[in-house]
C-alpha cells in the first residue's frame, strides 16, 4: 500500500508539472525568436554598407520596444562610424531628459584645474533638447558650484556644448563614444579676479570628463 500511494502522488506531481513544461517550452521558443530577432538587428547594425546600418537604426528607433531600442543606441554608439555615431547622439538628446558627467581631476592637478574641478564637478545636463533639423543641443546645467542654460551643437561623432558663470567661459566638448562610455575634455577660459593667484590662479584649464549611459 505504502508504494501505491507513492505511485500515485508521483503521478499526480507529473500531471501537475505537464501544463508548466508546456508553457515553458511556449516561453522558450519565443524567447528563441527574439534572440534571432536581435541578433538579426545587429548584424545589420554592422552591415558593410553605411547606407544600411544607417537605414536600421532609424528604423529600429521607431519601435516602442526599450530592449531593441537600447541595443541598437549602444551597437550605434559603438560602431566606429561617424554618422551612425552621431545619429546615435541624435537619439540620445531626444530620449533622455538628463545626463550625469563625471569631471576627472588628474592625480597632480595645477592651481586651475583643481579650482576648476570644484567647480564643475558633479556636472547635471537636464532639459535636453534637440533641433533635428539643425543638431542645435540646449538645455539646463547643474554643478557643484554653477548652473545655468546651455546651447551647444553635434559634431560628426560628439558634440560641443558651451557653459558658462562668472568668470568662466567653457566648452564641453565630447569626442569619444564607445558603446555606453562617452567622453571628452571639459575647456575653461578663466578671466577676471578668478583667474587671480588666490583662486584658479590661471586662465585657462583643461579637464577630462565621461558620461556611463548605465
Amino acid at each position: 500500500m505504502k508504494h501505491k500511494g507513492m505511485r500515485a502522488m508521483a503521478l499526480l506531481l507529473i500531471l501537475g508539472a505537464t501544463p508548466t513544461l508546456a508553457l515553458d517550452m511556449s516561453q522558450l521558443e519565443a524567447a528563441q525568436e527574439r534572440a534571432g530577432m536581435l541578433d538579426r538587428v545587429r548584424t545589420l547594425l554592422a552591415d558593410d554598407s553605411a547606407s544600411v546600418r544607417l537605414a536600421v537604426f532609424e528604423e529600429v528607433m521607431k519601435s516602442d520596444d526599450p530592449v531593441l531600442r537600447s541595443m541598437a543606441l549602444e551597437s550605434a554608439l559603438a560602431s566606429g562610424d561617424d554618422r551612425l555615431e552621431t545619429a546615435g547622439l541624435r537619439q540620445l538628446f531626444q530620449d533622455r531628459e538628463l545626463l550625469s558627467v563625471e569631471i576627472i581631476e588628474p592625480r597632480e592637478p595645477t592651481q586651475a584645474q583643481s579650482y576648476t574641478f570644484n567647480i564643475w564637478r558633479e556636472l547635471m545636463l537636464s532639459n535636453l533638447r534637440i533641433d533635428r533639423a539643425t543638431d542645435e543641443l540646449s538645455g539646463r546645467f547643474n554643478s557643484g558650484g554653477a548652473s545655468g542654460s546651455f546651447a551647444g551643437h553635434l559634431t560628426r561623432g560628439g558634440w560641443r556644448i558651451a557653459l558658462s558663470r562668472t568668470g568662466y567661459s567653457c566648452s564641453l566638448e565630447l569626442t569619444q563614444v564607445s558603446g555606453v562610455d562617452l567622453s571628452g575634455a571639459l575647456h575653461c577660459a578663466i578671466g577676471g579676479s578668478t583667474a587671480g593667484e588666490r583662486y584658479a590662479g590661471g586662465q585657462t584649464a583643461s579637464l577630462p570628463f565621461r558620461i556611463r549611459l548605465s
